[in-house]
């Protein structure tokens, strides 16, 4: 499973293995109403989350994507969204030739229908290696920052997309040069997702809202009342 270039080429055609690396990540969490109620900084709202468990699978490294779709689309209904109102999927994208386009057709068959925008994808594994336990929350940290900014960075080592993925019919983004996020000018607030697949067999998808300071000091409407969080 380790590439023997010592790096993730997450979605390339030269994609060999994932590389290891090292962190931790920590994050604060509160509920949305006390934030806004204390006047602290909100930097995204955790819209939904789901966990559930891979299964039965064709081998150790082929990961199933149909359990990875359920886990998708058990997260954006407990946010109460669509596929299609996702702006940004960071992927769990290790850089395996099987893996990435299993995930991708997962989230093809989860996003792909009646998109009026692409989805950006992106692997913050590219650029760190694996973290292996901390994976999952560096993801986060880094699409929480994609929102903060409104701007997804560009992919590193993809040159040649992986001829495994499919991305027909799929109006999706893997972008090697800092791409702007939704419409130029606009403000609505943007969705992303973040997707972490362990190698146990447990997998898991969280849903986040960007967050732009109401001037009355009340929450986003679309933001209140998600999955009994306020």
């Amino acid at each position: 499973m380790l590439s023997v270039k010592g790096r993730c080429a997450t979605f390339d055609a030269s994609a060999d293995g994932y590389c290891r690396g090292e962190g931790v990540g920590a994050v604060v969490l509160k509920r949305l109403g006390d934030a806004v109620a204390d006047g602290d900084e909100v930097l995204a709202v955790i819209r939904g989350t789901a966990v559930n468990q891979d299964g039965r699978s064709a081998s150790l490294t082929a990961p199933n994507g149909l359990a990875q779709e359920a886990v998708i689309r058990q997260a954006l209904e407990v946010a109460g969204l669509e596929g299609r109102d996702v702006d940004y999927i960071e992927c769990h994208g290790t850089g395996t030739s099987l893996g990435d386009p299993i995930e991708v057709e997962a989230l093809k068959n989860v996003l792909g229908a009646r998109r009026e925008k692409p989805v950006v994808l992106g692997a913050i594994k590219s650029n760190i290696g694996h973290l292996e336990g901390a994976a999952g929350v560096v993801g986060l940290i880094k699409a929480v920052e994609v929102l903060r900014r409104r701007e997804a960075p560009g992919n590193v080592h993809f040159k040649t997309l992986n001829p495994k993925i499919d991305l027909e019919g799929f109006s999706a983004v893997i972008p090697t040069r800092p791409t702007v996020l939704g419409r130029k000018g606009e403000k609505r607030p943007l969705i992303a997702g973040v997707s972490s697949f362990g190698f146990g067999g447990t997998n898991a998808h969280v849903v986040l809202e960007s967050w732009d300071a109401p001037e009355s000091g009340t929450a986003n409407s679309s933001a209140t009342e998600v999955g009994g969080w306020k």
